[in-house]
Formats: structure tokens, C-alpha cells, sequence
């Protein structure tokens, strides 16, 4: 098997590796409790953080692959000084060739590389986000680390599962690259960026390559200070950096590049020379440190704080461009299809084998299921469009749809073939009646945006009525044959949801549906029910009592 086959058999998504470390207790317990120099969250320091130590030996094995093997003298230390930190379960780095060269075959002829990184997932509960954020990133069409689970054991303690992820190095770079593990690679930690000043102090760490001068950087800073988004276009992989603008909004990446500039390595994706020109800079972007994406708390956001990002905001054409990976994200990726055939089967495998290790984060790995199928909805308010086809509905909280009734109309016992339609609310059941096709009727979207609902069963509308109420004396809401000119009792306005309708970059996803002709909103009643016993959908005056609503 060459090596990148031995990896993609290491780190397959139901490998559980096992990695058994063996070493003096005090240099363990002197590890676990290192603080690191500088202190902690301290991204101005610069040197080393941690002090390297020896494990006496080191066995891994896999659940699949490999065959046990150990070794002795393995490198080991302790890393991460900021948000994962962590004196009970620290994350770790182990190189098996760090004391003893001849390691260095050994473990590559039985595994596929010299180190191993295991991430203590201590911000992820879940221990879904970085398993399933790289597996997106890969789908993306983007750089991306492979990874999986590994249970640590130290001196015979189980330490937990850790997240086995590819270290960014020589076959990493291999993999990703076409074989080129030549270029210059750097990581950019919190603040910074390919700013001539933050260059010029030597902030930006040199992680591997021939030319570690940092003279592609320089040139790629300057022309990005000097000629702006032309200038970066011809030092950055552009296409590749909307993808991945694109993908860091979508999957709310808040502490990556394009938002907090953290969390990013770059890759100059040519062979290095000592002296290069501008011909011989072509950086690529690569996402690291993902275990807080898809959080609920956080909102999607198309991040201004990076300096390419800024110049793609302001620029027509770059602005246009994002808008369009995006969108193309949110119809492939993020599709429901996508959704149910590779994504959901994705996590519940994960999720079964974390459980046959013992972590049962259920509630945790429901909150990503639920945010992911938000995402599309997501996407569409901030390029400010509605889908072409139709969907569902859905209430933030419980889920529901909107549905259109054929076995209930308005008034009841009316003829069938003429009469109104009750809409009510129910789980969804994948019917045609439960989806709904918007259609922009007036104003610009999304802010004087005026919309209609037409049902995909029955193409009738949804309609608020001035005068129809519900059993209990609601205002209510039905689904109207008619679509007669003079009649707006089938516009309506949509307000997006969160406090951010004046932010063109920041949206919840989550939108409320408002009757022009009656100025209520669209609201999912628990309480007042169809002659037949059905959740009524109905109006109410109160925007706190509306139905808040996302797209499925």
C-alpha cells in the first residue's frame, strides 16, 4: 500500500484507533499540568509554547487498521494554549521519530506517517464538528485534514476519545496538492494576515517548506496592499478562497479566517525558490481548527475582519462571486437530498461508533443535525433570494410545517373543488401539500420584499383573511384557489428573524411571515384546532407569538 493509502485506512471514518502510551508518571502528570509560555490565549507570544517529552513507549493499534505495533522513545507534547487548554485531557502531539530515526520507516511502512496529532475535543461535546466540518470541506471541493476517533490510554488510564486528525504536513500536503509537498507552508494564528506589517514583524509562523524567509509572503502582502482584490487575484488562488469565504459563512466558522483570522494555515502551492517573483506565489487557504462550527448560539455571517475578505465585500464582482458559491452550496451540499442521503447516514455512523465507546452525546449531535438543515435557509438571506422550488415551512422550535388541507375547507362542509383550504400545522410527511413555492410579488427582496405561497399539491395560496376566523375567533389563515389582483390578502412580508434585518452580512436564518393586508403575522396555534383536529395556522397581532420559521 503506498502511504496515502495507509492513511485513508488510519483515519476512515469507522477506524477507531487505539494509541497507548507508556511513560514515567511525573513526566505524564508535569505534561497534563504544563501551562504554556506566554500564558494562556497569548497569540502575540512567539517561540515554543511547551517543552517536548519521551514516552517510554507507544502502541497503536485500530479497530480496522493498523495491526498493533509499538515503539519505543516517542516523542510526545502537549499542545493547544487557548480554547481547548486543558490540565485533565490534553490534546496532543506524538513524534515517533522525534528520538529514534529509524522509527521514522517503521511507523510510515505501518500507518502512513511519523506523527499523530489527537485533538481532546473539549469544545465539542458533540464530537461530531471536526469529523464532519473536514468531511464538508472535502465535499467543497476544499483543502481539508482527514481525520477520525482515537482512544487514548496513558499508564493504563483511558483517557477518553480523542479526534485523530491528519497532521499538516509532507503527505498532507502531498495528498491535497498533486503530489507537490515543495511550496512554503504557514499557519495564521488570531490577528493575523497577509498585511505588509504583520509580515514585516515576523509574526506569521513557517511551519515547513525551503524558503522559510518569508519572501512570498512579503510579495503577497504587497500586492494586496498595493493593487487591492487585482492585487490579490494574482498571489491567492481566488476561486479556491471563495470557496472557502463561502464555506466558513455557511458552516458559521467564527473563529476562522474570514471572520476572526484565526485558525488558518496557507500554502503556497508552487515549488519554492529562494529568490521568487510574483510568478512564483500562488497561495492557498486551509482550514484548521473547526470544532466550534455549527454552534446554535452563532449566526451565519460573511466575515469582514480579513483583508481579502473585506476586498470581496466591497467589490461588485467578488461580492457577486460569493454570492454564487453560496447559492451553489446551499443547492448541492446543503440540499435536503444531500441531507438525507450522504450527510445524515455520515453522522449516524459517527455516531454509533462513538456509542460503542461509550460517548452518547445524542443531545449534543441533534443540535449539528439541526443546524446543518438550516444552513440553506441561512444561505438564502444573505444573498437575499428565495429558492425556485418548493419547500417546507418549518417552525424554529418543534418543527412543524405548514400544511394544506384537502379533506377540510373553509366554511366547513363547503364543496371541496371551489372552497378555501384549511392550513394547519403537523410533523412533516414528505407530501406535496406540506411544501410551498415562494414567489417574490413585489419590491426588491428581502428588505421591500413582498412574497406569495403557493402550494405544490393544489397550487392554491396562502391567504390572510380580514374577516374568516378560526373556531376559537382567530383571524385565520387558509389556502385561497383565487389569486385575484385585487385581492392582497395573499402577499405577505418576510422579516427576518434575530435583530439583524439592516445587516447585510449577519442573518439567523430564521424569518417571520407577515399578512400585508392585515399587518398580523403568520402564527402556529397550539391550542385552537380545526373541526377535525388539526393545530390551526392562524394570525396574531404579536410578533412574539409569530411563527419563526426557517426553510426545509
Amino acid at each position: 500500500m503506498s502511504k496515502q493509502d495507509l492513511l485513508n485506512s488510519l483515519y476512515g471514518i469507522e477506524n477507531l484507533a487505539t494509541v497507548n502510551i507508556t511513560m514515567p508518571a511525573q513526566d505524564w502528570q508535569n505534561l497534563m499540568h504544563a501551562e504554556p509560555r506566554g500564558g494562556r490565549c497569548n497569540f502575540g507570544y512567539i517561540g515554543d509554547r511547551f517543552d517536548w517529552f519521551k514516552a517510554t513507549s507507544v502502541t497503536i493499534s485500530g479497530s480496522k487498521f493498523p495491526k498493533s505495533g509499538t515503539f519505543a522513545d516517542v516523542g510526545i507534547i502537549k499542545k493547544s494554549y487557548c480554547g481547548s487548554f486543558s490540565t485533565t485531557k490534553p490534546s496532543l502531539r506524538l513524534d515517533f521519530a522525534r528520538n529514534i530515526d529509524a522509527n521514522e520507516d517503521a511507523a510510515e511502512s505501518l500507518f502512513g506517517t511519523k506523527t499523530l496529532t489527537l485533538n481532546n475535543s473539549v469544545q465539542d461535546s458533540s464530537y461530531i464538528r471536526q469529523t464532519l466540518g473536514y468531511e464538508l470541506f472535502r465535499q467543497a471541493g476544499l483543502p481539508y485534514a482527514r481525520c477520525n476517533y482515537a482512544k487514548v490510554v496513558v499508564n493504563g488510564n483511558n483517557m477518553g476519545i480523542y479526534i485523530n486528525l491528519e497532521p499538516y504536513k509532507k503527505q498532507f500536503l502531498k495528498n491535497l496538492f498533486m503530489g507537490n509537498d515543495k511550496g512554503n507552508l504557514y499557519e495564521l494564528e488570531v490577528g493575523e494576515d497577509l498585511d505588509p506589517a504583520i509580515v514585516a514583524a515576523g509574526k506569521i509562523s513557517f511551519e515547513s517548506g525551503v524558503a522559510p524567509d518569508q519572501k512570498d509572503l512579503v510579495i503577497a502582502a504587497s500586492q494586496m496592499a498595493t493593487n487591492g482584490l487585482v492585487g490579490a487575484k494574482r498571489i491567492v488562488d481566488y476561486p479556491s478562497f471563495i470557496k472557502l469565504f463561502a464555506m466558513e459563512t455557511l458552516l458559521k466558522h467564527w473563529d476562522g479566517f474570514t471572520i476572526n483570522t484565526n485558525n488558518t494555515y496557507i500554502y503556497n502551492d508552487v515549488v519554492a525558490v529562494a529568490n521568487p517573483t510574483m510568478n512564483n506565489v500562488k497561495f492557498k487557504f486551509i482550514p484548521c481548527g473547526i470544532d466550534q462550527i455549527l454552534q446554535e448560539g452563532r449566526n451565519f455571517e460573511i466575515g469582514g475582519k480579513a483583508i481579502m475578505a473585506r476586498l470581496i465585500r466591497n467589490d461588485a464582482a467578488g461580492k457577486a462571486d460569493l454570492f454564487a458559491a453560496i447559492r451553489n452550496y446551499a443547492n448541492t451540499l446543503f440540499s435536503k437530498n444531500n441531507y438525507e442521503t450522504v450527510l445524515k447516514p455520515y453522522i449516524s455512523r459517527m455516531e454509533t461508533l462513538l456509542a460503542s465507546s461509550g460517548i452518547m452525546p445524542s443531545g449534543e449531535i441533534s443540535t449539528v443535525r439541526k443546524q446543518l438543515q438550516l444552513v440553506r435557509s441561512g444561505a438564502y438571506q444573505l444573498i437575499g433570494e428565495f429558492p425556485p422550488e418548493p419547500q417546507l415551512f418549518l417552525q424554529r422550535s418543534i418543527g412543524n410545517c405548514l400544511h394544506a388541507s384537502n379533506t377540510e375547507f373553509i366554511p366547513p362542509n363547503s364543496p371541496p373543488a371551489t372552497s378555501p383550504q384549511e392550513v394547519y400545522h403537523y410533523q412533516p410527511t414528505s407530501v406535496p401539500s406540506d411544501s410551498w413555492t415562494i414567489i417574490p410579488s413585489k419590491g426588491t427582496p428581502p428588505a421591500t420584499s413582498t412574497i406569495k405561497v403557493k402550494n405544490q399539491a393544489y397550487n392554491t395560496y396562502l391567504h390572510a383573511d380580514k374577516t374568516v376566523k378560526t373556531p376559537s375567533g382567530k383571524l385565520n389563515v387558509y389556502a385561497s384557489r383565487s389569486d385575484l389582483p385585487s385581492d392582497d390578502g395573499n402577499n405577505f412580508l418576510v422579516e427576518p428573524s434575530g435583530g439583524f434585518a439592516g445587516d447585510a452580512w449577519t442573518k439567523t436564518g430564521y424569518f417571520r411571515v407577515k399578512s400585508v393586508v392585515t399587518g398580523n403575522f403568520v402564527a402556529f396555534s397550539e391550542t385552537d384546532f380545526t373541526p377535525n383536529g388539526k393545530k390551526e395556522a392562524c394570525q396574531t397581532g404579536d410578533s412574539g407569538q409569530a411563527a419563526v420559521l426557517y426553510l426545509g
